[in-house]
């Protein structure tokens, strides 16, 4: 007679004994932990998805209680199955992640430790390398509601989304005081990592620049008396109109943003792009040049990391032979850190 074969791991039959323990007037959160992590690890291999569902339940009620460290591991626990296990990012698996997320402390280590394991798993199972942008909109969003601006920052801006782009530019505002500081550092830090990517994020840079433009121009700023006037764009393809104000880093943006959607196509050479008389490229330098020199040392477009940041989008987008001093992504984590210092 053959060996009788065992059930099959189920959630059902494996989970009610794990969250009892966790059952009011005597929860006991250190045995729930334990017996969730013994548990999955026996069943990793051969049932991945029962796993994932026990550890996600367990994590959720853990964090119900307020044990942000057991809940958080056994979160990154519960990824790195689905990593193992190649789950893709979807709907389903995306929301698991982000209901511990919604639960999971801002203060102390632990909402950023699951946030890096889950950015970590879905830049290798989604279809973005920088991570999956509706995760990233989740915890930059969520960020900003904690105000915790420089992260939030971070993760807006590397969604890329339009909508990420769209809060992006409320929460500068908000930074910024309304336009009461120098808005110029903070357009600058929205708008230039759009468009030192390869190619240009158009998109969310239009979306940023035009929102915030929008706030800065509106009654509630004090900056709105600093708005001159408003010149129509001449272009169907950006901006539908320049806002002429007080300050030379707001005014070079939205020239360098429709400059910069003016270049060649991809795929013409050098040679080609410069032409007889320059090109696009010769007017990009005449401008950047212009308000360089307008801007001076101490203002914004003078700051070292800006001139960087141009510099990168002169090689990349105008072809421009570059000049030593291109940055990658430290240039970027320079920009976003050192612009709150400078005039406009």
């Amino acid at each position: 007679m053959p060996p009788r074969q065992g059930r099959p791991p189920s959630a059902e039959s494996l989970l009610p004994p794990i969250l009892n323990l966790l059952q009011p007037p005597s929860p006991n959160p250190y045995s729930a932990h334990q017996k969730a992590l013994t548990t999955t690890a026996r069943i990793a291999h051969s049932a991945p998805d029962v796993a994932v569902e026990i550890l996600f339940a367990t994590a959720r009620e853990l964090l119900k209680l307020g044990e942000a460290g057991s809940g958080v591991e056994l979160g990154c626990r519960m990824i790195s199955i689905m990593g193992d296990a190649s789950v893709p990012v979807e709907d389903k698996s995306r929301a698991s992640i982000t209901q511990l997320l919604a639960l999971t402390p801002s203060h102390g280590p632990w909402r950023k430790k699951l946030a890096d394991a889950a950015i970590k798993w879905s830049q290798s199972y989604g279809s973005c390398p920088t991570g999956d942008p509706s995760l990233h909109h989740y915890i930059g969003e969520l960020s900003y509601k904690d105000r915790q601006f420089e992260l939030a920052e971070q993760h807006l801006l590397a969604s890329g989304k339009r909508d990420s782009a769209h809060l992006l530019a409320d929460m500068m505002f908000e930074w910024c005081e309304k336009g009461s500081l120098d808005p110029g550092p903070y357009a600058i830090r929205g708008t230039l990592p759009f468009l030192t990517s390869s190619p240009p994020s158009i998109l969310p840079a239009i979306t940023f620049l035009t929102r915030f433009l929008s706030l800065l121009s509106s009654p509630q700023s004090p900056f709105h008396k600093s708005i001159i006037s408003a010149l129509p764009s001449q272009t169907t393809f950006s901006v539908a109109e320049i806002q002429v104000t007080a300050s030379p880093t707001l005014n070079f943006l939205q020239l360098a943003l429709i400059t910069i959607q003016r270049a060649s196509a991809k795929g013409v050479s050098a040679v080609q792009a410069r032409g007889m008389d320059g090109g696009i490229g010769k007017e990009w330098e005449q401008l950047v040049g212009r308000y360089m020199r307008s801007s001076g040392a101490s203002g914004v477009i003078g700051q070292k990391d800006v001139h960087e940041a141009l510099s990168q989008i002169s090689h990349n987008v105008f072809l421009i032979p570059a000049r030593g001093g291109q940055g990658g992504n430290d240039l970027l984590q320079n920009l976003m850190g050192s612009l709150f210092g400078g005039g406009r």
